[in-house]
């Protein structure tokens, strides 16, 4: 058996240390064997030499060791269930070695308050069926419980609009496979929460509702799919007719030429059914242009209330970047909360 591991666009880490394992369906680990991701690798192939008497099972990927450092990091060393704030395990569908074919769907498993959270995504090359590095942050940021205890930064985007008791609805544009719609939901059970992407994306999503329905029974009544294409006209009839307290948006700044597309659907509904709504984007920096969408939204009139910047190193480290300049060996992430 061959298990390739790849990484996105941009570095993964530091010379990390990462367990392989085979997993009967009883849960016993037949096979063990850990490989060491270089920095700045794009992808390793690992080659597993099965047991004879193994029929069916598993292979669970795992980071090894722990990130010593500040306290800052903790929110997402608490959603990842580990001491590494910066990877995310994996691990297949369960296959018969009889029929070994190539993995199609892999699971990512986060801890919400102390409970599993269960995401699949697909192991292609498509954009729309992945767990990106934002949505991750940004659940993890908006449903760490009490959320005084976040960096002091961060507290700022979600104690004064997301509670347990709040009755808030929820717009997320761009959900992907809906990690941080289905984080929302399931954390807050007296939200509502809506997911948007293309209709390619739907059919993931609701398979995500449905994996972690037994941990939170009320995703059935509060969390859903619904298109929104941000190229197409007219806009959807409930985006004029419903209104929501919260949008938001994780790493969807990245692609320059949905930019206008993009800010035309922020304007429209903020113009609209969500008028006084507030939005709060998490992203990646990937690339200088990305700088352009926050100059557009700022032409239509909206107003930037608050934009904060950390930044994780190769090594895992997460704290606050203060000139918002990246060093090497830096990955940016940016908090943007607005009005229009």
């Amino acid at each position: 058996m061959i298990l390739t591991i790849t990484t996105d666009f941009s570095s993964f880490a530091a010379s990390t240390g990462l367990s392989c394992r085979l997993v009967s369906t009883e849960g016993t680990v037949v096979l063990e064997k850990e490989v060491q991701w270089q920095e700045y690798d794009r992808e390793v192939k690992i080659n597993l030499s099965v047991p004879r008497n193994f029929r069916e099972g598993r292979v669970v990927v795992s980071p090894c060791g722990s990130v010593p450092g500040s306290n800052d990091g903790g929110f997402l060393r608490s959603f990842l269930g580990r001491d590494v704030p910066h990877l995310v395990g994996v691990e297949t569908e369960t296959f018969s070695i009889d029929n070994l074919l190539r993995q199609e769907t892999v699971y990512r498993n986060f801890v919400l308050r102390g409970h599993p959270l269960r995401i699949a995504e697909q192991t292609g090359e498509t954009i729309i069926r992945h767990v990106w590095d934002a949505g991750i942050i940004l659940s993890a940021a908006l449903t760490y419980h009490p959320p005084s205890a976040l960096p002091e930064e961060l507290n700022a985007f979600n104690s004064s609009v997301i509670s347990t008791s709040t009755r808030i609805k929820v717009l997320e544009v761009g959900c992907g496979v809906g990690i941080l719609g289905i984080s929302i939901a399931a954390a807050f059970p007296q939200s509502q929460v809506v997911m948007t992407d293309l209709s390619d994306a739907q059919s993931l999503v609701e398979q995500n509702i449905k994996l972690n329905l037994r941990g939170y029974p009320h995703l059935k009544r509060n969390a859903n799919f619904r298109s929104l294409d941000w190229e197409t006209r007219p806009y959807p009839e409930w985006t004029t007719a419903e209104h929501f307290d919260l949008i938001v948006m994780a790493d969807v700044t990245y692609n320059t030429a949905t930019f206008l597309a993009l800010a035309d659907t922020l304007e429209h509904l903020l113009r609209s059914g969500s008028k006084g709504s507030r939005v709060i984007c998490c992203g990646k920096r990937r690339h200088d242009e990305e700088e352009g969408f926050w100059r557009l939204v700022k032409e239509r009139g909206f107003i930037v209330e608050r934009r904060v910047i950390f930044s994780m190193d190769l090594d895992g480290h997460f704290g606050l970047c203060m000139n918002g300049i990246e060093q090497d060996g830096e990955q940016l992430i940016d908090f943007i909360s607005m009005h229009l």
